[in-house]
């Protein structure tokens, strides 16, 4: 379940309720090789929006048993070694973006939550929102940062900010904004609207400084992922999830999928996309590429 790709690299969540055991897996697409990269004092939460990978950076949110504590662990492909970046602190961190120099969570504590920023070379830690108000779903890339915050009070919106701390936009139009997503370069950020019954994609171009919807409000997306010249969005227009791709540079939507079956929290690298699905009775990876 809740697949990420970045690269040659697909990681997910591996709940296999036979053998209680939960895991995150790794697969090598070139080889098709599958390796477990979690263990047992590391084991995943089974939630959407829990893990991430950019190139050789993969991260999650979850527990050691023996604890019960929630922490963030990165692991480094390239090398196999796995380490625990928080250190069972105050509050449960989740919602982990990763770029390839920073991780970036959500800390939270009691009814709020802080953004906090990780420097994967220095190893070391520092606050990068600290609010009375709700940040959560925090995402990264390049140079940019994004999450959701209720600041301005009353519904969710989409903060984008860059790393130097400055220069950052609140997005506040009326409706909760939700489930950020940043390109690997940093050059985009899309995201859900979600008025009373209706939902729609967002993609904001960060240079240009301008947001723009690209489906219908008929939609009805309710995950979504971009990344260079792709957005990608499971919706329910059908009557099931159905994964859906959106190129920016010509402005066409195509469907990635259109079968009876469920598929959603899809994610791009690079032209390959990947998703969850249960065309089996059970929840599966599936992978294809764009074009």
């Amino acid at each position: 379940m809740y697949p990420a790709v970045s690269g040659n690299n697909v990681i997910w969540v591996s709940n296999d309720s036979m053998n209680r055991s939960v895991s995150v897996q790794l697969c090598d697409i070139p080889s098709g090789n599958n390796s477990t990269i979690s263990t047992p004092a590391s084991v995943p939460l089974v939630m959407p929006r829990q893990l991430a990978i950019a190139e050789n950076n993969a991260v999650w949110s979850g527990t050691n048993p023996q604890t019960g504590r929630v922490n963030i662990y990165l692991y480094d492909i390239a090398t196999g070694r796995l380490q625990q970046v928080t250190k069972d602190e105050p509050g449960t961190p989740l919602d982990p973006g990763v770029s390839q120099d920073y991780i970036i969570w959500t800390n939270l504590t009691g009814g709020s939550g802080d953004v906090d920023l990780y420097r994967i070379a220095g190893g070391t830690a520092t606050p990068l929102v600290t609010a009375p108000s709700y940040q959560m779903e925090t995402a990264i890339g390049g140079n940019t940062t994004a999450w959701v915050d209720n600041t301005t009070g009353g519904d969710f919106d989409i903060v984008i900010s860059p790393l130097s701390g400055s220069g950052g936009v609140i997005l506040s139009e009326p409706g909760d904004d939700r489930y950020p997503g940043v390109s690997s370069d940093g050059q985009y950020v899309a995201w859900i609207k979600f008025i009373e019954n209706r939902s729609a994609v967002y993609l904001y171009d960060v240079a240009k400084g301008n947001a723009t919807r690209i489906t219908g409000e008929s939609a009805r997306p309710d995950s979504v992922a971009v990344d260079g010249d792709l957005v990608v969005y499971s919706d329910l227009r059908n009557g099931n999830h159905d994964i859906y791709m959106y190129n920016t540079i010509t402005g066409t939507e195509t469907p990635v999928t259109q079968d009876p079956y469920d598929q959603s929290y899809p994610d791009v690298s690079g032209g390959v996309i990947v998703w969850m699905g249960n065309n089996t009775g059970r929840w599966d990876i599936y992978r294809t590429s764009a074009g």
